[in-house]
């Protein structure tokens, strides 16, 4: 919750996304039959109730009632575009484009990482990476990821 409204205060809209388990399994009524565990909105309209209202967000995560809830971050929204890597190819495809890419916060994942830019561009699947922007959303730290750790500022 204090994430979640931190990341209000700082003007960036965020959505309640079902949490993990300890053993791994999605908090939604799939449990372990989910292919994204953790990683999906807990409201269908998630594009229209997404909120940067602080008191909003605490309304939310306190109605959970202990429930594992992870945290999503709208990027259009938030005036963000967020380069998501996740493998070798995403790595190599950074290495050859990282001149043009400004300092940024990032964001350790399971498999890679998030950079965290200011700005709108539309969404795009290039080579090895996701550009995450308009009506896409990111999950954001400390949200718990499905091998037992948690995303992370890095």
């Amino acid at each position: 919750m204090d994430a979640a409204i931190a990341y209000a205060e700082r003007g960036w809209s965020v959505i309640p996304l079902h949490g993990v388990n300890d053993d791994g399994t999605c908090t939604c009524y799939l449990g372990t039959e989910c292919d994204s565990p953790g990683k999906h909105p807990l409201h269908r309209d998630w594009p229209e109730t997404a909120s940067d209202d602080p008191d909003l967000v605490r309304e939310w995560w306190e109605s959970f009632r202990g429930a594992p809830r992870n945290v999503g971050i709208v990027c259009g929204k938030s005036n963000l575009v967020v380069i998501d890597i996740d493998d070798d190819e995403g790595e190599r495809r950074l290495e050859q484009i990282a001149s043009e890419i400004p300092p940024c916060p990032q964001v350790r994942t399971r498999r890679g990482i998030h950079l965290y830019l200011s700005g709108q561009v539309q969404a795009a699947k290039l080579t090895g990476l996701d550009i995450k922007a308009g009506n896409g959303f990111v999950v954001a730290p400390p949200s718990a990821r499905v091998d037992g750790g948690n995303y992370e500022w890095v």
